[in-house]
């Protein structure tokens, strides 16, 4: 999705709290993130105007 500031936003779910946990333990995911932020920034979708609605509309990125 795309907000109206021109942010991209990615949205995922963990299959569990283990699974967060070993992610930050994994080589092989450190490294695929290192590579995710030379090109990206990590913000709390938090930060978005559409996030302080009960409703948040973001556009679909084609």
């Amino acid at each position: 999705m795309i907000s109206k500031s021109g942010v991209v936003i990615e949205v995922f779910g963990w299959k569990s709290k283990e699974a967060i946990e070993n992610a930050h333990k994994n080589a092989a995911v450190q490294k695929m993130w290192a590579e995710y932020e030379q090109v990206c920034e990590y913000i709390p979708v938090g930060n978005l105007e559409e996030a302080t609605t009960l409703f948040s509309e973001f556009s679909p990125l084609d």
